[in-house]
């Protein structure tokens, strides 16, 4: 398996995974390499500076990269015919981020459960009093 370093100067980039994939690839690859660049486009900008994304592919490993990585990233093919992939190490930022954003989904799905709760029950409460009116 040959092995490519792919320097990414303003962060790992869609740029970089597209050119990957133009120089020719086998069709599983292609999936995968796609399935990286997805990956990429469902995170902030700022996750990929300092970052190492590692492709594995059958032939070919592709490791996209940019500063003193913190973030590492690998993307590969789980055994079947899907991809998978998996962060192999957090910078602090992203930990942090992450670890906030876990934070404020449980209390606004706990807001809006106490929200919701309140409505329910007055609205409950007021076709009663309607019903014995």
């Amino acid at each position: 398996m040959t092995k490519e370093r792919i320097n990414c100067p303003s962060g790992v980039n869609p740029t970089e995974i597209a050119a990957a994939i133009h120089k020719g690839v086998s069709e599983r690859d292609r999936l995968l390499l796609q399935y990286a660049l997805d990956k990429i486009l469902n995170q902030a900008p700022w996750v990929w500076k300092n970052s190492e994304l590692t492709v594995i592919g059958d032939d070919k490993e592709w490791v996209f990269y940019c500063g003193s990585p913190s973030n590492l990233f690998v993307v590969y093919h789980d055994g079947n015919d899907a991809q998978a992939s998996k962060w192999s190490s957090k910078g602090w930022k992203l930990f942090l981020h992450e670890g906030a954003s876990d934070i404020w989904s449980w209390v606004k799905g706990v807001a809006e459960k106490y929200v919701i709760g309140k409505i329910d029950n007055f609205v409950r409460n007021a076709i009663e009093w309607y019903k014995l009116g």
